[in-house]
């Protein structure tokens, strides 16, 4: 019987339900194919930043490569757009008689739809359909003692724990004794922006390597060092999990190797980690609850009445990283010139987007999708309405951050603001976090602040308070 997987945001051959499901169910002789779809106008209309395509491309064709040598022959085509999907798929199924299908789910609402229409088609025409949740530890199934799904973290996280000690770990499996393949034609030109993304490496082979040294090297340190934008102190595994080229199955392997009574055992920098690996699913276990969450409503509908600012010089301000306050600018450089931006900076720049500047969280939000290189819908949409206070489990709208104060919390001495505020390169440390003075007496082009932090965040509670 030919199978067929569809690749999705699963982009790997180990550790992949989809991929396991089809070496056990066909004979070596048999033939596997493989399925990758992509629309120019999608990447467009979902925000795709040209650095994540320029990625992706690259990892498909490693990944292409190798998929011939496992013995599947992984197609590559563009689509118009999500509602030809299903046509493009049932053709290819009848083209090369295949008889079963292999996807993994995913949860935002135009998918969901996509898959259910293609569904139709294939049981329609006699082609079987067995979809799998490969692009998260624990199914969007978990649900509370009154049987709705969490709206906080702290108790999913416990659900979600709980589920993996209940259930434990797939076994891994080899690559099989199959005869190669000759290898699909890659396509020559994508009609897209791409933006180098050579600093970032390819191949599960290398990803798998970039994971095992991150656990071995700096996990254990990760509950400290993740605040700290100055050094290499988070995994920067984010875009391979966006791509799917890294499986949470293997990252939690990984920490099993740890603590064998993984999920319980592990230090505090591992169990942190383990819990960063939670919050992704969790959004993508609201974004399967919540449907309005795919069309850009806030969580918590009565946010929606915020007065936001409209003021484009504010917003270009920000974009730009010309605010004036340092640690913001420092992080908006950083996305604009490497395509990705530390964790916890995205949380102040987000937040003085929102609190100081009084700005719809959801341009904040279109911005990092077009411009970060593991923009993820699910999490960008989490991050920020988390930020906004608009969400669920949100920071509760009176906590405002301070730019300076956070700015001397997790770049003390200014390491982060040099590399990426040139101009302020040679101000001494007890004034870089907020530099007005010196500027005074410098001869130096920076910014003096756009706003005043403390008028701003008394606005930004007596409006939201208003609510």
């Amino acid at each position: 019987m030919k199978q067929l997987i569809w690749f999705r945001n699963d982009l790997r051959l180990r550790d992949n339900p989809t991929v396991a499901a089809a070496l056990q169910s066909c004979a070596n002789n048999e033939p596997i194919f493989g399925l990758y779809l992509y629309s120019e106008a999608q990447w467009q209309a979902h925000d795709w930043a040209p650095i994540k395509v320029d990625l992706l491309l690259r990892h498909l064709k490693e990944l292409q490569q190798e998929a011939a040598q496992w013995g599947i022959a992984l197609h590559i085509k563009s689509v118009r757009d999500w509602q030809t999907v299903p046509r493009v798929v049932r053709d290819f199924c009848a083209e090369h008689e295949i008889q079963q299908v292999y996807w993994n789910c995913e949860y935002p609402l135009h998918e969901q739809r996509r898959d259910r229409a293609t569904r139709n088609w294939l049981t329609d025409n006699g082609v079987a359909v067995t979809s799998f949740h490969g692009e998260v530890l624990v199914p969007p199934i978990l649900r509370t003692q009154a049987g709705a799904y969490y709206k906080k973290f702290t108790p999913y996280f416990k659900a979600w724990q709980q589920h993996l000690r209940t259930t434990g770990l797939p076994k891994p499996y080899e690559k099989p004794n199959r005869t190669a393949v000759q290898c699909p034609s890659f396509p020559e030109t994508v009609d897209y922006a791409r933006r180098d993304s050579s600093a970032w490496v390819v191949g599960e082979h290398a990803v798998w390597q970039q994971l095992d040294a991150f656990v071995a090297e700096q996990v254990r340190d990760y509950n400290a060092d993740r605040d700290l934008p100055a050094i290499h102190g988070t995994s920067k595994l984010s875009a391979y999990f966006e791509l799917g080229a890294l499986g949470p199955v293997t990252a939690a392997r990984r920490l099993q190797q740890l603590a064998p009574e993984f999920p319980d055992g592990l230090n505090e920098g591992a169990h942190t980690w383990l819990s960063e690996l939670a919050w992704r699913e969790f959004y993508q276990h609201l974004m399967d609850a919540e449907p309005r969450l795919s069309w850009g409503q806030a969580f918590q509908p009565h946010t929606d009445a915020f007065p936001w600012n409209d003021s484009a010089t504010d917003f270009q301000a920000w974009c730009e990283g010309r605010t004036g306050y340092p640690i913001v600018d420092a992080g908006m450089r950083q996305l604009q010139q490497e395509g990705w931006m530390h964790n916890r900076v995205r949380m102040i720049v987000a937040n003085f987007l929102v609190k100081d500047l009084h700005i719809d969280w959801r341009k904040g939000e279109r911005f990092f999708m077009q411009n970060l290189i593991d923009g993820s819908f699910p999490a960008n949409n989490g991050g920020w309405q988390w930020s906004a206070s608009t969400g669920t489990d949100a920071v509760p709208y009176f906590r405002v951050f301070n730019p300076t104060s956070q700015s001397q919390k997790v770049d003390p001495d200014g390491s982060y603001i040099r590399k990426y505020v040139p101009e302020l390169a040679h101000c001494p440390q007890r004034e870089i976090h907020a530099p007005e003075q010196w500027l005074k007496l410098s001869d130096v082009d920076y910014p003096t602040p756009i706003v005043d932090h403390k008028e701003a965040r008394e606005g930004f509670l007596r409006k939201f308070k208003a609510l």
